[in-house]
């Protein structure tokens, strides 16, 4: 019987000081003002609260325009000047029909080169070469439109710009011109070049081929 009667009165003790803990958090938890809180904690409705963590601002993306490359200046005295073009010849280019694709030659002073070589990837199966269009720029830079049918049915004209150095005897540019047909056309405007067929036209300044 004492045994029962002293674990009741250690319940009702442990019951009392949880209830009285408890009522001295609230009191404490209590405020007016944020002064009135511990550490970091804020007054909020009268009571010590956790603040809300804070957004970062959303970063909105700067609009960037592109603005266009201006062209590049023309040499002084210096022009795109057409070369006559025959079926086999313009200016020191001439073509060369071989046993499965056609040669450009040039004759350097090495010897005699086969321009198509720096211009396609398998030169012997080029299939015909036409000179479609030929251009002087000053006393050394050639610029050469050529047409070739590598593509066979598929694409019966792959047609190449490419410019060529005779100081250094070496191609230093070539591009391909956008579509497939046959038919090519060229406009030169001092030291602006542009060749164009059915698609987008390729543009060449002063006698240089940009890669």
């Amino acid at each position: 019987m004492k045994r029962l009667f002293a674990c009741t009165l250690l319940a009702l003790a442990v019951v009392s000081y949880a209830k009285a803990d408890q009522s001295t958090f609230e009191e404490t938890n209590q405020c007016s003002e944020d002064i009135d809180c511990q550490g970091d904690f804020i007054c909020k409705n009268g009571q010590c609260d956790i603040p809300e963590p804070l957004q970062s601002p959303i970063v909105k993306p700067i609009a960037t325009t592109q603005i266009a490359q201006p062209a590049p200046p023309a040499p002084p005295g210096v022009a795109y000047e057409t070369l006559p073009v025959s079926a086999e010849r313009a200016g020191p280019f001439t073509t060369e029909t071989k046993e499965m694709g056609t040669a450009l030659n040039y004759q350097s002073r090495a010897g005699v080169v086969n321009l198509m070589e720096s211009i396609v990837e398998q030169a012997e199966y080029t299939g015909y070469v036409s000179i479609e269009k030929a251009y002087t720029f000053g006393p050394s830079k050639y610029v050469v439109v050529v047409s070739t049918g590598e593509g066979g049915n598929g694409c019966p004209a792959s047609t190449y710009v490419f410019s060529f150095d005779s100081k250094a005897e070496r191609v230093d540019g070539t591009r391909v011109v956008d579509g497939c047909s046959e038919l090519v056309e060229a406009v030169a405007e001092g030291n602006k070049l542009t060749v164009k067929k059915e698609g987008a036209g390729t543009v060449v300044y002063n006698g240089v081929v940009d890669q």
